[in-house]
């Protein structure tokens, strides 16, 4: 009876211990295809994998936060019909939110607001502008060395119409300062947000006159 008792805490052991080991390899998986993601397919099944671990582990934030930023991408990049794809990455966003807030999830709801403003910004500007600028503010109270606050404050900047004050003059001091705390927070972050490399390096190309 004792040797019987001993096996099944050893047993039980291992299956804590393969459980994270399970998560952690299934996250890893698709984050290196999020961060290769070209096509509308490659899209899809990134979401995919990130849906089934939210709804297989609904106490980590991770699966929701990525499967907001990846809804919102493809809005924005036109994959599908925007405003439905938007509305979901805003319910990807409210899902993290229940889960916890950090800077990284006020970071995605401001993307995914701004992924609905950008299907009309002529007259949507208005509207969203606080559902845009407010999470960011809050996230710079929680991290304000979080670099992606900065990449999506130059990439608003940089795309708004002239007529709300963006374009170059406004981005490029944003996009600098966005691309030094990139490269100090650096790339070996694991299956942490890592992204906002290139939106950098396009505005400063664009913006290098």
């Amino acid at each position: 009876m004792k040797y019987c008792l001993l096996i099944l805490l050893f047993c039980s052991s291992l299956l804590a211990h393969s459980q994270p080991n399970k998560y952690e390899t299934g996250l890893s998986a698709a984050t290196e295809l999020f961060y290769r993601m070209q096509s509308k397919e490659d899209h899809e099944l990134a979401f995919n994998k990130f849906e089934l671990l939210s709804n297989a582990y609904p106490h980590e934030w991770l699966p929701p936060y990525y499967a907001s930023i990846v809804k919102a991408r493809m809005s924005i990049l036109q994959l599908g019909d925007r405003e439905a794809i938007a509305d979901e990455a805003i319910v990807w966003v409210a899902r993290s939110k229940k889960i916890q807030i950090n800077d990284e999830i006020l970071c995605a709801e401001s993307l995914a607001n701004s992924a609905k403003m950008s299907i009309s910004p002529m007259r949507r500007w208005l509207s969203y502008e606080s559902r845009i600028q407010h999470p960011l503010k809050a996230a710079k109270k929680i991290n304000p060395n979080n670099p992606r606050i900065y990449v999506l404050e130059a990439t608003m900047s940089h795309h708004l119409p002239g007529l709300f004050g963006g374009g170059c003059k406004g981005a490029l001091p944003i996009a600098k300062k966005a691309e030094k705390l990139l490269e100090e927070q650096g790339t070996h972050r694991g299956n942490l947000p890592r992204w906002g490399i290139k939106s950098i390096k396009d505005i400063l190309k664009a913006c290098a006159y």
